[in-house]
């Protein structure tokens, strides 16, 4: 069976099974895999099985799909290794070449006969402190391979290379056919393969779900000496087919959770693991398991390390980039806010005083947080400055921001851009909107107009045309320019404030002041979503022509 392998922003990696017809992926709950991300849509894309094989299908997502950094138009074929790009999520398309973890859903219990050690006799410490006598005299044959592998874990590894070394010690010290450690994930606790050994490429690991139960609820080690006649294999047939004689599954216990397991097995061999072994595995990654928490424990604090000063480098960029305050334009007021969902956000507006005497205004939402945005925003306004003054019209503008994206950022970053230039004398707004949400343009009368897009996304496709509009602006007519942050914020039961909600609210508020009509909108999504941080970046800006 193929299955999705999703890489995990933080490391790690889940793997999801592709059972249906039809998978769907998005940031909406309802979504076969649901991923709460702000750069996807609610449903982003589907796979399709179709001809043996798959199909990954954009719905039309505002930020793109990707299959090896090529952007996908409609749909693409996958192929077994394919990395799919959805925003800032990372996942590997895997055929049924690929291997994974296969879960038997037998319901049967332990088959009589199969030996089970508690986490209280898998304790090295206390085993070698305080075991009963009849354990220590078992013990005297480990002892030798518990000083190897006490000895060989003394060494700092990072977690890649110590989930390889733990299984190294472990093939040392009892004679197997085939490993595998999995550990699970802080989130939500699934298992994920992180090393293997003597199996084949694309043998999946197949550990029964009744073993895998008793091993990570129960906290217990598990023997069994015949896999072929144990009851609880009747119903699991692919452990059948690969004809499993020996079984030994240890939980990777750190004296207070369980973090992941060990699995041995043997196959078609006269082999067969006995109790001496188990106890040893289940000890072995006893002490495994304290070094690979501290080692996860480590790695996520040099992360933690790492981000704050990218993220104090990235505000400090980001504070230099924001408007410092709001224009004067005669017979206007303009004004902006924003307010990011991280200590740097991926939103971005600005107010640029034209030499012609024109007034430009631009709000952006970049693809991305955290530093990478910040210098992608850095990138979008040293080019919008440097071209500003060169370009004849908007629309050229937008178009050169286009290739200077393409040209000199990564193939996942872009952005979607308002660009708007008001001549305060003819009170003429001309406009671009490259694939950013429509601007709300409120009559004096309350009558609302949308200013559309009239461009795909900047900085996705190369040969992107953009158009230029206009609109004339007359006393008490207010526009609202807004990023995604407002209508896609959600309430407690993932509902959406929505951009329905905000055109109701942009044609009943009276707009004295173009800061009202801002005010009005934060206090409207306080009440919707009382949440102290949001799920995405917010700004708004606001145009208003008083006379």
């Amino acid at each position: 069976m193929a299955f999705l392998r999703i890489h995990r922003p933080k490391g790690g990696t889940y793997d999801l099974p592709l059972e249906r017809e039809l998978f769907s992926i998005g940031r909406g709950p309802a979504n076969d895999l649901h991923l709460h991300n702000p750069w996807l849509s609610r449903l982003h894309a589907q796979i399709v099985a179709r001809d043996g094989g798959h199909v990954i299908v954009d719905q039309g997502s505002r930020n793109g799909t990707y299959v090896n950094e090529q952007f996908v138009r409609r749909e693409q074929v996958l192929r077994h290794g394919d990395e799919i790009t959805i925003g800032d999520i990372r996942i590997t398309y895997l055929s049924e070449e690929g291997g994974g973890l296969e879960v038997s859903e037998e319901t049967s219990g332990l088959a009589e006969g199969t030996v089970i050690l508690p986490s209280d006799e898998l304790a090295f410490e206390r085993y070698r402190e305080a075991a009963p006598a009849d354990l220590r005299r078992e013990g005297a044959s480990l002892l030798p391979a518990l000083n190897a592998a006490a000895s060989a874990l003394l060494v700092h590894l990072p977690l890649e290379q110590l989930v390889e070394k733990v299984l190294d010690i472990v093939m040392q010290a009892v004679s197997a056919e085939r490993a595998a450690l999995l550990l699970r994930s802080a989130g939500d606790g699934e298992l994920a393969i992180e090393a293997v050994r003597g199996y084949r490429r694309g043998d999946p690991v197949s550990i029964s779900r009744t073993i895998i139960d008793t091993v990570l609820e129960r906290r217990q080690a598990v023997l069994t000496v015949d896999a072929r006649t144990d009851e609880r294999f009747e119903q699991a047939h692919s452990i059948l087919l690969q004809g499993i004689r020996s079984i030994i599954c240890a939980p990777l216990w750190n004296n207070r959770e369980v973090i992941g397991l060990i699995y041995l097995d043997h196959r078609f061999t006269g082999q067969a693991f006995n109790e001496s072994d188990l106890r040893l595995v289940g000890l072995i990654a006893n002490m495994a398991a304290v070094k690979i928490e501290n080692a996860q424990l480590l790695a996520a604090q040099l992360e933690q390390e790492r981000l704050e000063q990218q993220m104090a480098v990235g505000a400090q960029i980001q504070r230099k980039l924001l408007p410092d305050g709001d224009p004067e334009v005669p017979g206007y007021q303009i004004c902006g806010v924003n307010r990011s969902c991280f200590a740097i956000g991926g939103d971005y507006y600005d107010f640029i005083a034209k030499r012609d005497g024109k007034q430009a205004i631009v709000v952006a939402d970049l693809s991305g947080k955290g530093i990478g945005a910040a210098l992608l925003m850095a990138v979008l306004q040293a080019s919008l400055r440097a071209l500003i003054e060169g370009a004849e019209e908007p629309a050229a503008l937008v178009d050169r921001l286009n290739h200077v994206l393409i040209t000199n950022s990564p193939y996942n970053k872009f952005a979607t851009i308002f660009y708007a230039e008001l001549d305060p004398r003819s009170h003429v707004l001309q406009y671009v909107n490259g694939g950013h949400n429509p601007g709300l343009l409120r009559r004096a009368g309350g009558a609302i107009e949308m200013l559309e897009p009239c461009g795909p996304i900047v900085g996705m496709i190369e040969e992107a045309t953009f158009s230029c509009r206009q609109v004339s602006l007359e006393p008490g007519d207010t526009l609202l320019l807004y990023t995604d942050g407002v209508t896609e914020l959600t309430d407690e039961e993932d509902a959406e404030f929505g951009y329905e909600r905000l055109v109701e609210l942009v044609a009943r508020e009276p707009v004295e002041e173009a800061s009202s009509l801002i005010d009005a909108v934060q206090v409207a999504m306080r009440a919707f979503s009382p949440r102290d941080q949001p799920d995405d970046d917010c700004t708004l800006v606001v145009v208003r022509r008083c006379s």
